[in-house]
């Protein structure tokens, strides 16, 4: 015989772990069966004292919100439970926040749970963490989660559905599906609220819902809970593959400011396939206001173009652009792309000192021809900067500036030995750098003599070696 959802929810709970100060619920309850079944169901699990009801009104169906918030409120009278209404205008929110209204309700009610945890964690000296957040998805919910994830063109963890736990958050009826809930709502004659919304299919999530979900039980009658179950076993997977992204990111990826990533295609180009959409999946996701919307099919297609070689471009949902060089895969929003333009304002922070001034380790660390650097920081030496200034006719000091490349300039690369001069224009070239990204490249030079392509490569020209007296440290910053 199926368990009914009493005994549903009492196995759930019996298995989160409890800090010695007790099981404690913020539980986010609407009005609707679903949260409405999630109180009484743990009003019935613990004392009373022990809950705390947080309703949001989301200020979007006017009268019928406000009568939401009265109904809950006064079922909390009438339990005797602690209740809290946060009023928030979701719609202007998610405008300010360039977020769905969806998005922006969901993201604004966790906020909200989260600080009331926190604040009854504080105001009781009860353990970080030990206050948990009950939030009522039920197992259609997490079904449709898994067919809406798939038709969007998620990947593995879109497929994986939603968690029965993450953090402090818990879902106490993630097994439990719909017909539970309203059997158990029924037989103990407790009312709810029904929010016309819900019955509205031009929205895709009631599409599913309403139709989709109904029709695969005509197929197989356990169909919801089977695609429940699969979720399940693929966010193993899913967890699993996330540790393997973790370390192929540390090797492959680095970010020289918010809102751009590098991705170093030498070690990208090693990854299984798999692991690489993952990456880039992971990687566009953080660059995407709200982490929402982007999907398997977004990765695939960076993934098509860095197969097609350099000199490719992309423009990406959430003006998120994608560029490939020779050497390398650029992601970046284009607020960031306006923030790092070559005309963007920078400076050079600039610091001069004796090479006798380090220590026997560093010294031989700087002048080591190995070393380069990091990517804004170099070292020169500063006797060799005042003789190319002599040879190109510079003599205002301190004689290198910051500034965009131009027609004629060039640096000084030693190869085999020897030294030979690179027009600027010829190695951008070789490094397959799409033509708006050779017009944002900043350089550091004495005349038209370069010194140092940001970002990229020094020239060898006033490296330090063991004749170096003085030298001066240069850092570009915006």
């Amino acid at each position: 015989m199926k368990a009914g959802a009493e005994v549903i929810f009492k196995e759930y709970m019996d298995d989160i772990p409890v800090s010695d100060a007790g099981m404690h619920l913020v539980v986010g309850v609407s009005g609707g069966a679903d949260s409405i079944c999630l109180l009484f169901l743990s009003l019935g699990y613990l004392e009373k004292s022990d809950i705390r009801v947080i309703h949001i009104n989301h200020m979007i169906r006017g009268e019928e919100a406000d009568e939401d918030s009265l109904f809950v409120k006064k079922i909390c009278e009438e339990q005797g439970v602690y209740f809290k209404e946060i009023r928030k205008d979701i719609p202007a929110y998610a405008a300010e926040n360039g977020f769905t209204e969806e998005e922006a309700g969901r993201r604004f009610r966790y906020e909200c749970f989260e600080e009331e945890a926190r604040l009854w964690e504080t105001q009781c000296s009860y353990p970080e963490g030990s206050v948990k957040i009950a939030v009522a998805h039920h197992l259609e919910d997490n079904a449709e989660t898994v067919l809406f994830n798939l038709f969007r063109g998620s990947g593995i963890r879109g497929l994986a559905g939603i968690g029965s736990r993450r953090g402090r958050i818990i879902r106490p009826l993630i097994d439990m599906s719909r017909k539970d809930i309203e059997e158990y709502l029924s037989g103990k004659g407790i009312s709810f609220r029904t929010d016309r919304t819900n019955s509205d299919n031009s929205y895709a999530r009631n599409r599913i819902r309403n139709i989709i979900l109904p029709e695969s039980r005509e197929i197989c009658s356990l169909a919801p809970e089977h695609i429940s179950e699969a979720a399940g076993r693929l966010r193993e997977i899913s967890d699993f593959l996330d540790d393997i992204v973790k370390g192929a990111k540390t090797a492959a990826v680095s970010s020289d400011a918010p809102g751009i990533y590098r991705v170093d295609r030498k070690a990208f180009e090693t990854l299984p396939h798999l692991i690489a959409s993952m990456l880039v999946l992971d990687l566009l996701t953080d660059l995407t206001p709200g982490k929402k919307d982007i999907g398997e099919v977004h990765a695939e297609a960076v993934l098509s173009m860095m197969e097609k070689g350099a000199g490719r471009h992309a423009d990406l949902p959430y003006g998120i652009e994608a560029d490939v060089s020779g050497t390398e895969l650029l992601l970046r929003t284009k607020d960031a792309a306006a923030k790092n333009r070559a005309d963007a304002d920078v400076f050079a922070a600039s610091v001069y000192f004796k090479a006798s001034d380090l220590s026997e380790e560093d010294r031989k660390s700087l002048t080591d021809p190995s070393y380069t650097g990091d990517g804004y920081t170099k070292y020169f030496d500063c006797d060799k900067i005042t003789s190319i200034a002599s040879r190109e006719g510079v003599s205002d000091p301190p004689y290198f500036e910051i500034r965009k490349r131009r027609d004629g300039d060039h640096m000084m690369i030693t190869s085999g030995g020897k030294a030979a001069t690179k027009k600027i224009g010829d190695y951008l070239t070789d490094l397959k750098l799409p033509p708006d990204e050779k017009e944002k490249v900043l350089v550091c030079a004495v005349g038209s003599e370069v010194l140092w392509v940001i970002g990229r490569r020094m020239a060898d020209s006033a490296k330090l070696d063991d004749n170096t007296v003085n030298i001066l440290k240069l850092e570009v910053k915006e």
